[in-house]
């Protein structure tokens, strides 16, 4: 990275991704209005951007500099150049994501409640609304986490910090929620499993979506495998839990999955240590000095959260309408109870552990807005199928493939959209605002999806509604801002800024053998 400094200040060394590769590069410092904040234009011959000043055509890229002066300065993405430094520096990021694999693996245990339920019923005597209920609590916690809380606990603590924090919740959660069937109440899962442990599963899912960029991987491929792996957490775990219920009871249960989180984490919180990333992930938003650059990002980001929010709704609410009553989907199109477990829990799981890998993997290879755009149009086809064809087991399995599969990708498409619009250190506050469309549509659309089924007698209708509603989200998505025209915006918003640094007279200084 070349180096620009303004008249007056003392030069400092910067990091670069190559540091034998030395670039012929011009530089503009340009200062702004606020005194934590200015912009530095690089340029580097042979890559980016081209902006025009004066008769001469050069590569510009900007960057925004904290602190005030350029002693040991910070930049933005100073993880993402780290993450991508020496191999020794790779090799321990690339630990901190195993880490992050791992934590999102065990925190996905949360989705194996409906294993709890019956041995629950028979112990505390407790009818089947109540204890579906926890869950619900559990997913408001989970958005708690990601939406409200998080952001501010991923800019405030390192990694290895939260990690251990969302271990430790979880675990805890898990013996509060134990101690439900020797008290004979229901207040300790309310607390326990829905509370605490919702919140941790929601901050351990926040903490390892942010590590992707650090993955060996490329960037959509590692966010979706790090959002497959909560998926198929519950998958791995349900037969565990399972025999652990069979065997003791749910407190039993409960409290070896307990002691399971609890001892898993010593390697885990090992692992974020091991990656040296002692900063936090997230940066703090000052908001009694706020930066011209960040008032102009939040105005161009207002309308991109707002249409990715409505996009990421009705998207998934069409696919939980269809997940949330798949074993009954089934089951009325004459599906015996043996098979129920295969036809309906085991095609969700596994669809939407593929989707979440696709998903990440097709947004290496065309824009994430293609893929928000063709991902529910691949459910309509079988939904509509499904709802003319109210007898037929195969177009019910076809159906709930297709939705789960759907769902998957948007799991994993979605933070890699937010990513590229508003970087690495706007991404857990953007990205929290969005998830709260996740809330939204898993604690609504399944008692839509029942409230219809109670109206007609049968779930045509909601699978009608549910094909609809992934044309919206298909329609919504294509009137995202492609990159080209974002590129094409930013170049004119820098070839301005450069323009205007020209007219103030500012020095342009020639880096060429300045050392990296």
């Amino acid at each position: 990275m070349a180096l620009a400094r303004r008249p007056g200040a003392t030069p400092a060394r910067v990091s670069s991704r190559a540091s034998s590769r030395r670039a012929r590069a011009g530089a503009v410092a340009a200062s702004t209005s606020s005194s934590t904040s200015r912009w530095c234009f690089t340029a580097a011959r042979g890559r980016g951007p081209t902006a025009k000043t004066g008769t001469t055509t050069t590569d510009v890229r900007a960057r925004s500099v904290r602190n005030a002066s350029w002693d040991g300065f910070e930049t933005e993405d100073e993880g993402a150049e780290t993450a991508i430094g020496d191999p020794s520096t790779r090799k321990r990021r690339t630990l901190g994501y195993a880490g992050a694999l791992a934590l999102n693996l065990l925190l996905g245990t949360l989705f194996c409640w409906s294993i709890y339920l019956v041995p629950l019923e028979l112990s505390l005597g407790t009818g089947r609304a109540v204890l579906s209920s926890v869950f619900s609590i559990g997913t408001i916690g989970t958005v708690s986490a990601m939406s409200f809380a998080g952001p501010w606990v991923y800019a405030k603590f390192a990694p290895s910090r939260v990690a251990a924090l969302a271990a430790a919740l979880a675990a805890c959660g898990l013996w509060v929620a134990s101690s439900a069937v020797p008290l004979g109440a229901t207040w300790p899962l309310f607390l326990g499993y829905g509370v605490m442990f919702g919140f941790a599963s929601g901050l351990g899912y926040g903490l390892s979506v942010q590590m992707s960029p650090y993955a060996p991987l490329s960037a959509g491929l590692a966010t979706g495998l790090v959002t497959s792996a909560r998926a198929f957490g519950a998958f791995v775990f349900a037969p565990v839990v399972k025999e652990a219920v069979f065997t003791g009871g749910a407190q039993y249960a409960l409290s070896l999955l307990g002691n399971i989180i609890a001892l898993s984490s010593i390697p885990i919180v090992f692992f974020f240590k091991a990656s040296k990333l002692t900063m936090p992930l997230a940066k703090m938003r000052d908001k009694e000095n706020v930066t011209l650059e960040q008032m102009e990002r939040d105005i161009k980001l207002r309308p991109l959260v707002r249409l990715l929010w409505m996009c990421m709704a009705t998207g998934l609410f069409s696919g939980l309408m269809v997940m949330s009553h798949g074993a009954t989907l089934l089951s009325t199109r004459g599906l015996s109870a043996e098979m129920l477990v295969i036809g309906g829990v085991s095609i969700v799981s596994v669809m939407t552990s593929i989707g979440r890998i696709l998903g990440g993997w097709l947004c290496d290879r065309v824009p994430p807005k293609r893929v928000l755009v063709f991902t529910p149009l691949l459910a309509v086809g079988p939904l509509i199928w499904a709802a003319t064809d109210s007898a037929s087991v195969i177009a019910g399995e076809l159906a709930l493939s297709a939705a789960a599969l759907v769902y998957g990708m948007f799991a994993s498409t979605i933070p890699v959209e937010v990513r590229r619009v508003a970087g690495d250190g706007d991404f857990a506050r953007t990205y929290g605002r969005i998830f709260t469309a996740w809330g939204l549509s898993g604690l609504t659309a399944p008692y839509v999806a029942g409230y219809f089924y109670d109206l007609f007698g049968d779930y045509s209708f909601a699978l009608r509604i549910a094909a609809v509603l992934s044309c919206v989200s298909a329609a919504l998505a294509s009137a995202l801002e492609s990159p080209r025209t974002a590129e094409r915006e930013r170049l004119l918003d820098e070839a301005s800024r450069v323009s205007a640094a020209a007219k103030r007279g500012e020095r342009f200084i020639d880096c060429t053998d300045i050392d990296t």
